[in-house]
């Protein structure tokens, strides 16, 4: 057992301290709760029977030129004389021959000497168990309700006495302060204290102005009951709070060992206006930016800038090129890279993005084929990917300074008389290699603010995202997967099932003819085993070109292209032929109700007709049947001269009737009796009724 140690009965629940030890094996004691205690006896056998427990008094830390310090060094120097002497204090009889022997040379009175030496014994014998409880001063937290007379200063200005604040009065300010100040809507205080006010004078009538709750007596309530932290939270709408205000408790880099664990990818309509790569002269909008960086070194390890919107596509083309070489896409815009310049390539372990365009039905693709783990952010959460969402801000802000063009917070037009989209000069091209160059040189040359280093990183690796990549790959990740780049965009692009009949390959009601198919003999118009469905993928953006799957499993891909029946809509996007073949439809639809409509029309007169004709059959015949059955082929040449001479193109006048010219003979000199009429169309196609 040792000194200062506390002990404590299980039964009765007594709390000691061990103050002091005898030489015969006797302790001396004193109850820590007790407010006269004074130091006893005991026996080791009797306090076998308590159980040994923390310290419940920790001794205070004192601010130094504190008043608390200042009664500190008085008490302990009031007992100082006594603590020499400090085996003689166990006993009565001495202790008090020693403190009246210190009151001889002190001011202090015997109370003041005596609680400080309990005091000393009670919270563990050290100069700072002496500090006042002056934490416990003020009843903090405490409320203070329905007081006779009203708390706080009196007035000196503001006539009356004020009134006092009881738990009614409390009630109603509570009341306004949740229904008019903690809605979300941006109320001042002011105005919840004049909703109290309101209540007030609606509830009593006859309360004077003088009698209306004071503001200090309103923001002192506010401030007892109400915490900053939580007041903010109410007012402000929750995704506003949970994206800008909820306290980071990690870093992403803290969750992804190296390079390639994760990629964020991200897209924004860009704050700049372009024109037409052949007539500068034609504005043609804002181009779109995806970003893909890498979240361990903060490397963009693939972009795509263009004018299409964002879509599953668009981000497929992104991560394209992402899990690509970037040397030929550079080359493309006349910028000039080594591999170790932009060495991110391969495909990633996952990869977050918004929930939209990768939760999709198409995301699919990037986990069945390609074995990314995909992860979407929370709505509204745009920290969830902060690392690429803030890049957005900081790559543009390097440009702006300098391009024209550039979107403003207030238009232009109304500012200074001129629109900025009229000052816009860079074209798309123009546009990416600045791009290019922007990217690469955050690359290379960027040091990253507060990047958060394991333990097992170099002291001298520095925070540039080239440095971070190529260590992590060394030391962490190793080579990422490689795969084909012409197949990884293919891959990525949407796909769905198509129809094969002897027409071609149906998709999406348009018509696609392939050659290798042709070979294989899937369109000849016979019975045959060919597919009745094969899957294709396809670039939305164009109908011009498809890609055959023709067996899943072995990655065979075929070329198909629009086929003649479906001319018509070559050279468009997808969703314009939608929407054609939706006119299309429409003009068919309305065409059949037309048909359907004047079809009863047609009936009716044929009926008519039938009708008459069979009126003027005769109901009883003059002839046999077998004498009708034998006259049908002289009938037959009967009505064909009679049609004969109905639609002959020689028939004359017969009211102009002319004479027949004569003809000489050549040779005799004499006249011939030869026709110079042109021939009739019986001598023509001769007279074989047959």
């Amino acid at each position: 057992m040792q000194i200062n140690q506390v002990l404590q009965s299980p039964t009765q629940g007594q709390r000691l301290r061990v103050i002091g030890l005898e030489p015969d094996g006797y302790y001396w004691v004193i109850d820590i709760d007790e407010e006269k205690a004074w130091p006893i006896h005991a026996s080791e056998s009797e306090l076998e029977l308590y159980e040994a427990i923390p310290d419940p008094y920790i001794p205070p830390v004192v601010e130094a030129g504190s008043v608390a310090e200042a009664r500190r060094d008085e008490a302990f120097a009031a007992i100082s004389p006594l603590l020499e002497h400090h085996s003689k204090l166990f006993d009565k009889a001495s202790r008090n021959a020693l403190i009246k022997k210190v009151l001889e040379n002190s001011s202090r009175p015997r109370l003041y000497i005596t609680r400080a030496l309990r005091r000393f014994w009670q919270r563990g014998m050290v100069p700072n168990s002496l500090t006042p409880d002056y934490q416990n001063s003020g009843a903090r937290g405490k409320r203070r309700r329905n007081p006779t007379t009203k708390v706080g200063r009196k007035r000196s200005v503001s006539p009356g006495q004020g009134i006092v604040v009881t738990e009614e009065i409390a009630d109603i300010f509570r009341s306004a302060i949740e229904l008019y100040y903690l809605v979300g809507k941006k109320v001042p205080l002011s105005q919840a204290l004049t909703k109290a006010h309101g209540v007030l004078k609606t509830r009593y009538p006859t309360l004077l102005p003088e009698d209306l709750p004071t503001q200090g007596q309103f923001h002192y309530f506010y401030r007892a009951n109400y915490q900053k932290h939580e007041v903010e939270r109410r007012r402000m709408p929750a995704r506003t709070y949970n994206k800008d205000v909820l306290p980071l408790t990690s870093t992403a880099t803290a969750f992804n060992f190296g390079p390639g664990a994760r990629y964020e990818i991200d897209a924004t309509i860009v704050d700049i206006y372009l024109v037409s790569e052949k007539d500068p002269e034609r504005i043609v909008g804002r181009p779109t930016l995806y970003l893909v960086k890498d979240v361990f070194s903060r490397m963009i390890v693939g972009m795509y800038v263009g004018f299409e919107n964002a879509s599953w596509v668009t981000a497929a083309m992104a991560l394209a090129n992402a899990f690509s070489s970037k040397v030929e896409y550079c080359a493309q815009f006349g910028v000039t890279i080594t591999e170790e310049m932009w060495p991110s390539v391969g495909i990633p372990s996952s990869i977050l993005a918004d929930r939209g365009e990768l939760l999709s039905r198409q995301a699919d693709t990037l986990a069945n084929r390609f074995g990314i783990q995909i992860s979407n952010s929370r709505a509204y959460r745009g920290d969830d990917k902060g690392i690429c969402e803030r890049h957005f801000n900081t790559i543009q802000s390097e440009f702006k300074p300098y391009a024209r063009g550039i979107v403003e917070a207030v238009n232009g037009k109304k500012r200074s008389g001129r629109r900025y989209e009229l000052d816009a000069e860079l074209s798309l091209s123009a546009f990416t290699e600045m791009m290019i160059h922007l990217v690469i040189r955050h690359n290379t040359t960027h040091v990253v603010d507060n990047y958060d280093f394991a333990r097992d990183m170099p002291e001298d690796l520095a925070a540039v995202p080239l440095e971070l990549w190529n260590w992590g790959i060394k030391n962490r990740t190793g080579k990422l997967r490689a795969c084909d780049d012409k197949l990884a965009l293919i891959n990525l692009l949407p796909s769905e099932k198509a129809t094969v009949s002897e027409e071609g390959i149906r998709l999406r009601k348009l018509t696609y003819t392939c050659q290798k198919a042709l070979k294989a003999g899937w369109f000849d118009r016979i019975k045959q085993t060919r597919p009745s469905e094969v899957e294709v993928s396809f670039d939305p953006r164009n109908t011009n070109l498809i890609y055959v799957r023709p067996n899943t499993s072995s990655g065979v891909i075929w070329h198909a292209e629009l086929s003649d029946r479906s001319r018509r809509y070559q050279d468009m996007t997808f969703s314009e032929a939608a929407q054609m073949l939706v006119a299309k439809g429409q003009a068919e639809a309305a065409a059949k109700q037309r048909k359907a409509f004047k079809a009863p029309d047609t009936q009716s007169v044929i009926e008519d007709i039938i009708q008459r004709e069979r009126n003027k059959k005769p109901k009883a015949s003059e002839k046999s049947a077998s004498e009708r059955l034998l006259g049908i082929r002289d009938n037959r040449r009967t009505e064909l001269a009679d049609e004969r001479q109905r639609t002959t193109l020689t028939k004359a006048k017969s009211s102009q009737v002319k004479e027949k010219p004569s003809v000489i003979d050549i040779r005799t000199r004499k006249e011939a009796d030869i026709s110079l009429d042109y021939p009739d169309l019986d001598q023509i196609l001769g007279s074989d009724d047959d």
